[in-house]
């Protein structure tokens, strides 16, 4: 998908701030949310290999190098933490490093070449405010409100994580941590000065007016520069004021800025995946892995990805250990750090979406548990903590062991929707397209993606497994899925041709009427067939409306 609207921008197909998808009717046209911003390098990189190689193999070297640069940027800043973090030049110093670095694994994989999806600039903004936190100085504060400004706009899976970070940076003020003012107020300027300029580059005055909650758009434009520009007068003007004086403000002048938003901007209480219905919410959203919880990965027998969760929850307790029998400059940034990692890690367990979250955030604080292993002085503190982290980790691995027992792998039940959600036309011939008029295609989700790159102009495609596409997704359900003729009818009426893939395995549970005959190879009452080879998997109908049973 970000191929294709990279490819658009381009073609002159679509403008920077047009990020309409004609090639996608649901049957009105699908827009992306996806920011700008992280497409603008793939098509610098781009223009400056197209005139040796031609525009296709510069964009297909393009989508191989970036991901490489973002890594090195990536790594770079887990070096800069390590340094504030006084990892020691030695062989146990090379050994954490190296431990580290095979535990963020399943984070560097977002870096692979070829994988363009926006979590691995998302996790380059996010390294950056952990990377300002392990500074705690003035450059520090820029470096976490420019990661924070760059996280919301690329995409909104940080923002939890920002919301946090500055509620911890809010407790540092009001306790008068040490230079807690200058990070603070360097950070809420950041905010508050360039969220609008940066609505304004990357999603247009049209996209400032607009209200999309599912994306870098009119609300979070405002909530960015109205709580920004709350933190920034109370650390330049009330950082030496009573606390309750800094408390009084911040509350008042926080919650108008709140009650503004929802007068403002209502449909956004709703959350940002307002626009799934029910039937694709059923069919499509609840049976996403990403939006499950841990207790997944032990379903499907992926024991590696869940012990390491288990690992990370040990290292932290380890860290938290570290952190309180340490005594450093930058201990409030470093507490607010360990916190984010933590969250990471409950979100985790609780969404598998923010795994590779935690692969990232809990690893780059090694350092910390293997001091607090190293250390050999006894303090006050010291037995305490020891026995406590020690029985903390027990406590996780006997869970574990528990859970990995008594939860074993799930074996799968396949209905009609799981099968309409794999590719089954991945060796079909799709020249067919060629030889028909343009027209509107409706098909699963699944084909509806793997068409799109082989779409000759004027076509489109009913429905891609995106949140957005959710009108189109839901049509296509009705369609393949109902019993009821009134109902297909009425889903197929926008589109001229239907497309299904041989798929001749039946279904463990549940009946689909229409899906279980063209899955089969079978006619049907209203499809008109125009492809007949039986060793082609991909099968295109012309939809004859009024036969259509």
């Amino acid at each position: 998908m970000r191929e294709m609207q990279i490819y658009g921008l381009l073609l002159g197909e679509s403008s920077w701030w047009d990020l309409t998808l004609p090639h996608i009717m649901m049957p009105e046209t699908y827009v992306s949310p996806w920011s700008r911003l992280v497409d603008l390098p793939y098509v610098v990189v781009t223009a400056v290999f197209s005139p040796f190689v031609g525009w296709q193999k510069g964009m297909h070297w393009a989508f191989n190098v970036w991901p490489q640069v973002m890594l090195a940027a990536f790594c770079l800043q887990s070096s800069f933490i390590y340094r504030r973090l006084g990892v020691p030049v030695s062989v146990l110093g090379f050994l954490t490093v190296a431990s580290a670095t095979v535990g963020a694994l399943l984070a560097l994989w977002e870096f692979t070449p070829g994988r363009i999806d926006h979590h691995n600039a998302q996790l380059i903004a996010l390294m950056m405010i952990f990377n300002g936190l392990a500074r705690w100085d003035k450059i520090g504060g820029r470096l976490i409100g420019v990661g924070s400004l760059l996280s919301v706009t690329i995409a909104l899976e940080g923002l939890p994580f920002i919301v946090i970070g500055f509620a911890g940076l809010i407790g540092t003020l009001i306790l008068r941590v040490r230079d807690a003012d200058l990070v603070v107020k360097q950070a809420a300027a950041i905010i508050t000065l360039f969220s609008l300029p940066t609505g304004l580059t990357t999603i247009g005055p049209t996209g400032l007016a607009a209200t999309q909650c599912d994306t870098y758009s009119a609300p979070y434009i405002f909530l960015m520069t109205g709580f920004g520009a709350t933190l920034w007068g109370t650390s330049t003007f009330l950082f030496h004021a009573r606390q309750s004086v800094q408390l009084v403000v911040m509350a008042v002048a926080g919650l108008a800025v709140l009650s503004c938003y929802v007068l403002i901007f209502p449909q956004c209480m709703a959350g940002p995946y307002w626009m799934i219905d029910s039937i694709s919410k059923a069919y499509w959203f609840d049976r996403l892995a990403q939006e499950q919880t841990a207790l997944y990965f032990i379903e499907q027998g992926q024991w590696g990805i869940f012990i390491s969760l288990i690992l990370f929850g040990s290292i932290l307790t380890l860290a938290t250990a570290s952190l309180l029998e340490f005594r450093r400059h930058a201990v409030a940034g470093l507490a607010i750090m360990l916190t984010l990692a933590w969250v990471s890690l409950i979100l985790t367990l609780l969404l598998n979406r923010y795994v590779r979250f935690a692969f990232a955030f809990s690893p780059v604080l090694m350092p910390m548990a293997m001091q607090y292993l190293a250390l050999r002085k006894s303090t006050l503190l010291r037995p305490f903590l020891w026995k406590s982290a020690w029985l903390c980790i027990i406590a996780y691995v006997g869970a574990a062991s528990w859970l990995i027992a008594e939860k074993p792998v799930r074996a799968p039940f396949y209905d009609a929707a799981d099968f309409m959600a794999s590719d089954s036309c991945k060796n079909g011939n799709f020249s067919i397209l060629t030889r028909v008029p343009p027209g509107r295609i409706a098909a699963s989700n699944a084909l509806g993606l793997s068409l799109l790159d082989a779409l000759p102009h004027g076509f489109s495609v009913a429905a891609v497994p995106f949140h957005r596409a959710s009108p189109g997704m839901r049509r296509m359900f009705e369609a393949f899925l109902s019993s009821d003729p009134r109902v297909r009818r009425e889903a197929l009426a926008p589109f001229n041709y239907l497309a299904a893939c041989r798929f001749p395995i039946k279904t463990d549970v549940g009946t689909a009427p229409l899906y279980d005959a063209l899955a089969a190879g079978q006619d049907w009452p209203g499809l008109i067939r125009l492809t007949d080879s039986s060793s082609n998997p991909f099968q295109l109908f012309l939809i004859d409306h009024a036969a259509l049973r």
